[in-house]
């Protein structure tokens, strides 16, 4: 990639992610959850920056992190020694987000992050932020590279290279011209 493409793309990438934040923490600020986390932001970077990878699909986005949440919840009340809940959680959370096809590695981040809070708050307020918060993500990577990178996230490239594959000729076997495909 040349260094005016990459340049532009991290503009972009670096404006999209400022966007981004001043949202989640609007969000936080005007429903009082903690909607803005280190996974969170982890979770930004892969669905700014590589939206095609199969680990950026909503269902992973979304799922992983429920799951996660939902796993430490359940440790937080039903495993006293913290560091032993901490570790079943985790080691628990990796195995299931693996089985489910759900796999994301921020929302591992998770359990950790609830384990090392010590807060003792309802299964909602961790359950409701987490939601909230992947769901604003889905759609704000959406609408970013759908307006900014000719993606359309989740479902991959825009239209006009499909028209294009489209308009060659069934039976064209030599190479196209031009600028070769990223």
């Amino acid at each position: 990639m040349h260094l005016k493409h990459r340049l532009r793309d991290a503009g972009l990438a670096g404006i999209a992610g400022f966007v981004a934040v001043i949202c989640l923490s609007y969000l936080k600020h005007w429903t009082h959850f903690m909607v803005l986390s280190a996974p969170m932001g982890a979770s930004l970077v892969l669905l700014l920056l590589l939206p095609s990878s199969p680990l950026s699909r909503p269902k992973n986005v979304i799922l992983g992190h429920l799951l996660t949440t939902c796993v430490a919840v359940a440790g937080l009340e039903l495993i006293p020694d913290p560091l032993l809940g901490l570790g079943f959680c985790f080691g628990l959370s990796l195995a299931l987000m693996v089985v489910t096809d759900t796999l994301h590695p921020p929302a591992g981040a998770n359990p950790i992050l609830i384990y090392l809070s010590a807060a003792h708050l309802s299964p909602l307020d961790f359950i409701l932020p987490t939601l909230a918060g992947t769901l604003f993500m889905v759609g704000f990577a959406s609408a970013y590279h759908y307006v900014f990178t000719h993606r359309r996230y989740p479902f991959g490239p825009k239209s006009h290279q499909g028209e294009q594959a489209k308009a060659k000729p069934a039976d064209a076997t030599a190479p196209a011209l031009g600028r070769p495909d990223k």
